[in-house]
């Protein structure tokens, strides 16, 4: 379904009218709020025939549900967004995984538009949890911070001069490796994503209060690293 991105409001005594303009076809949601002990959704299909628009009401929801209602559920299934939402999810876990093991084999490869990082030989300690299902998270967490914290710092050093790159990669590679050794707990990688910025994730805030904190960057002799410049 796709949520209306305009909105428009009733006065407070709840009369009067609102209007949103639909320009697109698609399936939108309709909610109205007129009372404020009983709200309603109706889910309308706006169509395009011969270039003009048609609206259909699909079904309607007379109070709104706390959870996904069955007329939603119902037309989620009948237009396919419930397939086509588990298909998606099973691609994240897919590339989760597939990035976990990659990890736990010591490897982290990058791509980006300006340069490709290979590194080889990390030593990945596995995590300790409490269940199977808390190892799987954090296991992809894990991988996607470190991922994530390379491909922020060459997106950094996109300015820099590619000697500069060079030099400092083994650098920021020998932390990562070191706090990999260090971070053993499932709970820490779970938690430190919640708590994280987005734009620099789990990785990105230790290595910010490691800075901060004078901590002395040294490259590890054991990694492996490969810059391209395409």
């Amino acid at each position: 379904m796709r949520w209306l991105r305009g909105t428009a409001d009733l006065n407070r005594q709840g009369s009067g009218s609102a209007t949103v303009r639909v320009t697109a076809p698609w399936l939108y949601r309709v909610r109205s709020v007129a009372s404020a002990r009983r709200a309603r959704d109706a889910y309308v299909e706006v169509s395009d025939a011969e270039g003009a628009l048609h609206a259909t009401v699909l079904g309607v929801h007379e109070q709104v549900p706390r959870t996904t209602g069955p007329t939603l559920q119902a037309l989620e299934e009948r237009f396919g967004i419930t397939s086509a939402r588990a298909a998606r999810a099973a691609q994240r876990r897919d590339a989760a995984d597939a990035l976990a093991d990659q990890l736990g084999a010591g490897c982290v490869h990058v791509m980006l538009p300006h340069v490709v990082l290979t590194m080889e030989g990390l030593e990945v300690p596995p995590l300790q949890a409490v269940s199977d299902k808390q190892l799987a998270y954090a296991r992809a967490v894990r991988a996607s911070a470190v991922h994530g914290f390379f491909s922020v710092m060459l997106a950094r050093g996109a300015k820099l001069p590619r000697s500069n790159v060079a030099e400092q990669m083994p650098m920021l590679a020998g932390w990562v490796q070191s706090h990999l050794r260090a971070e053993t707990e499932s709970r820490y990688w779970l938690d430190g994503q919640a708590r994280a910025a987005p734009d620099i994730g789990v990785l990105g805030e230790a290595f910010r209060a490691a800075r901060a904190a004078k901590v002395e960057l040294a490259a590890d002799p054991l990694l492996h690293i490969e810059l391209a410049w395409p």
